[in-house]
């Protein structure tokens, strides 16, 4: 974040004053250094850089190597103030922005920009004075004195300015003394551009006030030229901003004078957000651009490394119905032909349209339920042959919205939702082919064919074939409610017959798969499964609650303590044989864990050594690993009971442990603050306090709880005689059944290790999924657990593959919590309350808050231990897939026999 106070120096008197002085108040600087700095300011042909609220400058320092790239949010001043989001990276000499050595640089840049190729769009010229400005010692603060030169179209313009920017040992209050006394002392203007901004009006000879600022200017310019009704709005606002009346647009755009000053007034309350497309403001946590050498611009020839896949390759390997898919396709593509001289878009976009028809039901085979999400997904993370950054960010926004209702009124959170990091003219686009497709798919759905279009009056009229029911016909008139809305005319459905239609050699075959509907049947087994379990769940507790009834009140907490300490001491360690059997060995690790967990109780309650508290959760933890690791061979209706109290328990220790956690990290941040900062997070440490202090209490009263000591008192009744939790080693029909460490041990490790190895699918393309990557930790967490309980049999070299699973675990750990922090952050910083941020709805107006300023550098600090930890996962994940472990598990299994 870069925070300063920026004045124009209008008088030259009060220019070499300023270039002479040596203090400000009680201020003092330092000898001056002299620079000779060029810059460049890039920024694509449609200027997608600034739409989305920044900047990009390259500078370049005369007499010394290399450059300085720099990312700057627009706009940002307040009261005097400038306050931009500020990223800077050294450039070597010869390479371009998008080699650029910090990868936030890079990754940004390909985010803002959707890939798209970058251009000079302005240059200026300065001599640089600079001195540092302290005050005891204390570094507070930066001064420049700029002479600045701008040259556009034959034009050139001098004028002079004066900054302060304030550094990591300053504060507000420095600021604010240093600029009172500026304004008092000299002929100071306060200047609310950038020099990036004042060169561009310049550049644009534009007044310095008007309707819309820089980046609304170049976010309406890229829609202006969409036939739909957002590109209409954007004309409107262009054209007031020019200084048009509403009479001359009204008769241009042939739009009447009540809708053109309802749109004005509208736009000066809620300013962009009256277009429903998602902005770059707003983070994308669900999805993490890997750059790195994968992505390039279209003038580089380096190819790239992640796998790509062709539209075959995808419907093969997602099972699509191939036949349905190019029906779909075939639709869709006559639809965008005929509608042409509606919407008006090019060959790119129909190619786009034809492959996302093609594969719009690649999610059904994941996960039905969730079709169009999978299939974004799988969008994301599958890069595909030819297609560039934005064209594949189109396809997911177009597979997010297929299955919508494609309501107008749902468009601004459909879209705010997806967080696409796409130029708003793309978002446009995506929109109305996703539109097209809805009406291919349910043309297709109702064995329909597209003919032809007419122009009518005001309708479009498109002309089917095929029988159409009543139903289905309701079905097309609400599909086609958002081109109504988009483009001002409905679609009327008209059924023809032809009556020499051609054969259709695959006709009876897609009939056939239509009516078979396999989907269904599994459905209705699965929710009569469901409905069983219920049925068994509800009568399942019925055993616990009479015991719990025969339970007398007089029973003495001390006397149980006692009972489970004799019943449950602590195995030293647990060796494990060939020979043993799974259940036996389950009841071991359960029987060590849960004297473990009973061990740290004490010190948990007490509260004075957070690690007891940590042991605790870890021993519950493992219980909870070994209860999958072994469920196969524990009767599940006597132990499930045991899970439940297990659950709960970690439950109730959950809460305090993650604050523990963050305030770790948190006072590991600040030991890498300057001298004088180190209380710069006192109100949030109160905050966490009191959080932490609700978190416990609620904790305790769960440990000194009947349920609690009743779960305790079973599960170690359970464990000291553990015959009715095991499973019989025979069936009915007395067939043997599996159940020796040597037997089965090695399918459950070739079971964890392809629980790992199916992200592989999902992590390995362009897009990071953050939520998967959350889920691998845990089978990764699942993976090495189950290693360790069966360590002493396996071998010493198993002990490597452990520390291995360990660090990629930790990695992972690290990412969540920083995932987490981040909301957490966030959210406080908006509203004033701590917690998540789907709380923030009903957290009431925003409260002051005490230390912003700390709270906010700690949310950058972590935001980019967060993006280091996202760019550096591929790394860690190399290292577990070419880690051998098949091979190295292969080898510990011959430890068995």
């Amino acid at each position: 974040m870069e925070i300063e106070s920026k004045f124009l120096v209008t008088e030259e008197a009060d220019f070499q004053a300023l270039e002479s002085l040596s203090e400000l108040a009680s201020y003092t600087l330092s000898e001056p250094k002299i620079q000779l700095n060029e810059d460049i300011f890039f920024d694509t042909e449609n200027r997608a850089i600034m739409a989305s609220g920044y900047y990009l400058r390259v500078r370049k320092t005369f007499g010394e190597d290399g450059s300085w790239v720099t990312i700057k949010s627009l706009g940002g001043f307040e009261s005097g103030t400038h306050r931009r989001e500020e990223y800077v990276s050294f450039l070597p000499e010869g390479k371009s922005v998008i080699e650029c050595p910090d990868f936030r640089i890079r990754n940004m840049v390909l985010e803002l920009t959707a890939g798209l190729e970058l251009f000079p769009l302005l240059s200026l010229k300065q001599k640089r004075i600079t001195r540092q400005i302290k005050i005891r010692n204390r570094f507070v603060a930066e001064a420049y004195l700029d002479r600045v030169n701008l040259r556009s179209g034959g034009r050139e313009k001098y004028y002079n300015e004066f900054e302060v920017e304030l550094k990591s040992e300053g504060n507000s209050e420095d600021l604010e003394n240093i600029r009172n006394f500026l304004l008092k002392h000299y002929n100071l203007t306060e200047s609310p551009f950038s020099k990036f901004e004042r060169a561009f009006l310049f550049m644009e000879k534009l007044p310095e006030k008007t309707l819309l600022s820089l980046r609304e200017r170049a976010f309406c310019s890229q829609l202006a030229d969409q036939k739909n009704v957002y590109g209409k709005q954007a004309q409107i606002l262009a054209g007031l901003d020019r200084g048009q009346t509403c009479e001359e647009l009204s008769r241009l755009l042939n739009v009447s004078k009540g809708e053109i000053k309802a749109l004005h007034s509208e736009f000066k309350e809620k300013r962009l957000s009256i277009f429903p497309f998602a902005t770059y403001k707003e983070k994308d946590r669900e999805f993490h651009l890997q750059s790195g050498k994968n992505f390039v611009l279209r003038n580089e020839k380096e190819a790239i490394e992640f796998k790509q896949w062709d539209t075959e390759s995808l419907l093969e390997y997602y099972g699509i119905n191939k036949i349905r898919a190019e029906k779909t396709r075939e639709y869709a593509l006559t639809l965008f032909d005929e509608l042409l001289l509606c919407h008006g878009l090019g060959q790119e976009e129909r190619k786009l349209l034809g492959i996302a028809a093609l594969l719009k039901d690649a999610g059904n085979s994941i996960f039905p339920e969730e079709s169009a999400r999978i299939n974004r997904e799988i969008f994301m993370t599958h890069s595909i042959k030819g297609l560039r950054l934005h064209e594949n960010l189109m396809l997911a926004l177009i597979a997010e919205i297929q299955d919508s209702c494609l309501n107008e009124k749902d468009l601004s959170s459909v879209f705010k939702s997806f967080h696409t990091k796409l130029p708003p003219d793309f978002q446009s686009k995506a929109l109305v082919l996703a539109a097209i497709m809805s009406i291919a798919a349910l043309l297709e759905a109702s064995d329909a064919r597209p003919i032809k279009t007419r122009q009518l009056k005001d309708a479009l009229e498109i002309e089917i074939t095929g029988t159409i029911t009543e139903k289905a016909a309701k079905k097309f008139e609400a599909r086609s409610k958002l081109w109504k809305f988009l483009y001002g005319s409905k679609i009327i459905f008209s059924q023809v017959t032809e009556e020499e239609e051609p054969l259709d050699e695959n006709k009876s075959e897609a009939k056939e798969i239509g009516t078979k509907k396999p989907a269904g049947k599994e459905k209705k087994t699965e929710k009569n499964q469901s409905r069983e379990k219920k049925k068994t769940e509800k009568e399942q507790p019925r055993e616990e609650k009479e015991l719990e009834e025969r339970k007398t009140e007089g029973r003495k907490a001390e006397k149980e303590k006692k009972q489970e300490k004799r019943k449950c001491r602590a195995l030293a360690e647990i060796t494990v044989k060939p020979a043993d059997s799974m259940a036996g060995l389950a009841c071991r690790i359960l029987y060590n864990q849960f004297s473990s967990m009973l061990s740290y109780e004490r010190g948990t309650i007490k509260g004075k050594d957070i690690e007891e508290l940590h042991n605790m959760r870890v021993a519950v933890r493992r219980m909870r690993a070994a209860a999958k690791v072994f469920e196969t061979y524990l009767d599940s209706r006597q132990f499930e009971p045991h899970l439940k109290g297990l659950r709960r328990t970690l439950s109730s220790l959950g809460k305090v442990r993650d604050l523990d956690v963050f305030r770790e990290k948190t006072e590991e941040y600040l030991k890498t603050l300057p001298p004088g900062h180190e209380h710069d997070l006192d109100p949030l440490f109160a905050v966490l306090a009191d959080e932490r202090e609700k978190a416990r209490k609620n904790m305790l009263d769960y440990l000194e709880r009947e349920k609690y000591r009743t779960f305790k008192k079973e599960f170690s009744d359970a464990l000291a005689s553990p015959e009715s939790l095991i499973r019989p080693a025979t069936n009915e029909k007395h067939d043997a059944l599996p159940h020796r460490v040597k037997d089965v041990l090695p399918s459950i490790l070739y079971a964890r290790l392809a629980d790992i190895n199916a992200y592989s699918e999902w992590v390995e393309g362009p897009y990071l999924p953050v939520e998967r990557l959350h889920r691998l930790r845990i089978a990764a967490k699942e993976m090495r657990y189950t290693l360790e309980f069966f360590e002493s049999v396996l071998g010493e070299d198993i002990k490597d593959l452990i520390k291995e699973l360990k660090a990629f675990q930790d990695h992972l750990g690290n990412l969540h919590d920083a995932v987490i922090a981040v909301d957490l952050l966030s959210s406080y910083l908006r509203t004033g309350e701590w917690g998540p941020v789907e709380n923030e709805k009903n957290s009431g107006k925003k409260k002051f808050l005490a230390g912003a300023e700390g709270i906010e550098a700690y949310l950058a600090y972590r935001e980019e231990e967060l993006q280091t930890l996202l760019n550096t996962f591929p790394e860690a994940w190399k290292r577990i897939r070419n880690g051998n472990f098949r091979e190295r598990i292969e080898s510990a299994i011959k430890n068995l026999y």
